[in-house]
């Protein structure tokens, strides 16, 4: 097998010689998609924080149901507000899933917090409460609950817990846009939710951009400082407009600096007529993902995750488990054979965070979460897009079951 990474560091992309890859993106553009970004660089003046972006705000409250929405540059710049709206600074303790993307945690180690690594729940593969509580210390600041993979975390559970010590709960809903839990939207549970348009997502806004939702109307207040270089009017009436400037640069939080987090024109407008198709693109992403569980229902050795009654878990890659210990072969050993042998680009994320040299380096590689150590080193995905027609999907279920009875041989 070759040594050499062949596509993106994600595993997306275009490669050759396999029968079934992984798209870098979900789904093409549509044609009115196209014409709304068309339209903002023919016949837009302010190609920023202009109307296009009160739109897609209003746009996507309106989808979630959440009071203030705050549309930004990326996910990750979503949490570092929310870390900042939370007043995370040295010495507070943040607990993190231990399994999810970097950039979940990463907003909270740069402000200085002490990372506490959550330990997943073994059904539904998300951070558990149990394990949370048993975390909790009198420096805990925040927990981020990541909705991974587009499964809702237990948010009666954490919010309870959150409540109880006093505690901000910051929703990372990168992966979760349309997910809810009996009908209320992820995001809307806790104080924050952060959510990205990234080109592997079912809705992207040309490649980068995301989403903040914020619960209280302080917090809402301050946003558009922090997100925007601390511009702001200056205070009360003014004889000549331009004295002192056009505009003031303040300190909204003390002792916080503001960022440029901002979203360009096009990318709202995009995001505006791509909410009208999310929700039918997500029925199908969990129509596939169904019907490759039904395929590999009759092999025990490959297992998904549990779905709750009342959990719109939308998908956003199709990971599976594989327990070869029965005949002494392990994840490794079956993605040998999918991708050398029968063409099916499987890939390997989210390495438990505290196994990367970067969170070593930076003192955060101390960990306590056993059921992730068990379960992580035999999950893998399969490929995914919005659009796998029923062969692809037979051709991925039947080479998973060659791949197994072969090792099992």
């Amino acid at each position: 097998m070759s040594t050499v990474m062949k596509g993106d560091a994600s595993g997306r992309g275009a490669v050759e010689g396999y029968r079934v890859s992984i798209p870098a993106r979900q789904h093409p553009y549509t044609e009115e998609e196209i014409q709304a970004v068309v339209h903002v660089m023919r016949d837009v003046d302010c190609q920023t924080q202009g109307p296009m972006l009160a739109q897609f705000q209003a746009d996507f409250a309106v989808f979630t149901g959440s009071k203030y929405a705050f549309a930004v540059d990326n996910a990750t710049n979503a949490l570092s507000l929310a870390a900042t709206l939370c007043g995370v600074q040295p010495g507070d303790e943040v607990i993190v899933p231990a399994y999810t993307f970097c950039a979940s945690a990463i907003p909270f180690g740069k402000a200085g917090a002490k990372l506490v690594w959550g330990d997943i729940h073994p059904d539904t593969w998300t951070i558990d409460p149990e394990d949370i509580a048993r975390k909790i210390t009198d420096k805990t600041k925040v927990i981020v609950a990541v909705h991974l993979l587009g499964m809702p975390c237990d948010m009666e559970a954490i919010v309870k817990l959150a409540k109880a010590h006093g505690i901000k709960v910051v929703e990372d809903c990168a992966q979760a846009l349309d997910a809810r839990i009996h009908g209320q939207h992820v995001g809307t549970f806790g104080d924050f939710g952060c959510f990205s348009f990234h080109g592997a997502k079912t809705m992207t806004t040309l490649g980068e951009g995301g989403m903040l939702l914020v619960k209280s109307d302080e917090d809402a207040r301050l946003v558009p400082g922090i997100r925007h270089n601390g511009c702001c009017a200056f205070p009360g009436d003014r004889e000549r407009y331009w004295v002192p400037a056009m505009s003031s640069v303040d300190m909204d939080i003390d002792g916080f600096w503001p960022n440029n987090f901002c979203i360009g024109e096009a990318q709202c407008a995009l995001g505006s007529v791509q909410l009208k198709t999310l929700s039918a693109n997500t029925d199908k992403i969990i129509a596939q993902n169904d019907k490759l569980r039904a395929l590999l229902a009759d092999v025990p050795e490959i297992t998904a995750n549990h779905i709750p009654e009342g959990y719109r878990h939308v998908r956003h890659q199709y990971v599976f488990h594989f327990d070869g210990s029965a005949f002494g072969k392990d994840r490794n050993d079956l993605l040998d054979l999918l991708t050398g042998k029968y063409g099916i680009r499987s890939i390997v994320q989210y390495y438990p965070l505290y196994r990367y040299p970067l969170f070593q380096k930076l003192g955060a590689g101390t960990f306590d979460c056993p059921v992730l150590e068990s379960w992580w080193d035999n999950s893998f995905s399969l490929p995914m897009w919005c659009g796998m027609d029923d062969s692809v999907l037979e051709t991925i279920a039947r080479a998973v079951k060659d791949a197994v009875a072969e090792l099992k041989a």
